[in-house]
């Protein structure tokens, strides 16, 4: 009798262990499961946000170069500011956030279609709308790595490596625009020469028309006009060399003293007639 107690007391703690084995093996699997559902949601909100700021940026970008560069340049403090802070001080600041925008659909206030240009999808907002929107994002993104580690796995912070991009990226834009200009400000410069427009021989500048004006560079190899282009703000030359077979055009970005300079420009057709230009010319006589 106590040999059967004893059997029947061994095989209700060896079902129990296996029960106890089973139910952790459950928890562990849902909670694995739990794991991976978190971190997928994670991964593809931390997309959807990403996607959004930068067809935001690309606008803003387009719009107004320099405005969105001092933009983020203030952003960048105002978010290293907001990283010194405690958690309890850093999850309020999302709060406020997320109680304008409640999911992370509300931050496509545009409803983003494809084949719609940026020019049409964001023409009924405001550079001021559309940077604080921008900005909402860039934070709740920057806010969610440092409080939620699944989000840390896939989102996007604010780093310093950024913004010195941003400065190298935004000198090749203005200095793709530039070298657009002088090639326009060759082409009203030879019609200036061409229907013989008198040079102004009293000022510093030879010729001068809405966009640009001109004036002759002294240099040793090459024949040389300056230019300045008035709605950039920027100085440019072009430069023109012949041998016996062939000529060259150079073009250089310059100073106001128009020492020349290398222009470092982007691999995309520009705004003044959707054309790529290079920084040398060459004709086959």
């Amino acid at each position: 009798m106590e040999f059967l107690l004893a059997t029947a007391l061994l095989a209700s703690i060896v079902a129990l262990l296996k029960v106890r084995r089973n139910l952790a093996n459950a928890i562990f699997q849902n909670s694995n499961l739990e794991r991976v559902a978190n971190q997928a949601r994670a991964a593809d909100n931390a997309l959807l946000i990403s996607v959004l700021s930068r067809e935001i940026a690309n606008e803003l970008m387009e719009r107004d170069t320099d405005k969105y560069k001092r933009n983020f340049e203030r952003l960048y403090d105002k978010w290293n500011e907001i990283k010194a802070k405690d958690v309890k001080s850093q999850r309020a600041y999302s709060e406020i956030i997320t109680s304008k925008y409640r999911s992370f659909l509300d931050f496509d206030e545009i409803g983003t279609k494809a084949h719609v240009l940026y020019a049409d999808a964001f023409s009924w907002k405001s550079d001021e709308e559309l940077w604080e929107l921008y900005e909402s994002i860039r934070l709740y993104d920057a806010l969610s790595c440092e409080l939620d580690d699944e989000w840390r796995l896939h989102g996007t912070g604010i780093y310093k490596n950024e913004l010195e991009h941003l400065h190298t990226y935004c000198k090749k834009l203005s200095d793709t625009k530039l070298i657009a200009h002088l090639y326009k400000a060759r082409e009203q410069f030879d019609l200036l020469r061409k229907f013989n427009v008198e040079e102004n021989n009293e000022g510093e500048w030879r010729y001068q028309t809405q966009d640009y004006k001109f004036k002759r560079v002294a240099d040793f190899t090459e024949s040389r006009w300056g230019v300045y282009v008035k709605n950039m703000d920027r100085y440019g030359m072009w430069g023109l060399f012949v041998d016996e077979q062939r000529a060259y055009t150079s073009f250089y970005a310059a100073d106001k003293d128009f020492n020349e300079g290398y222009l470092d420009c982007l691999h995309m057709r520009i705004y003044v007639d959707a054309r790529e230009y290079r920084g040398v010319e060459k004709e086959t006589f």
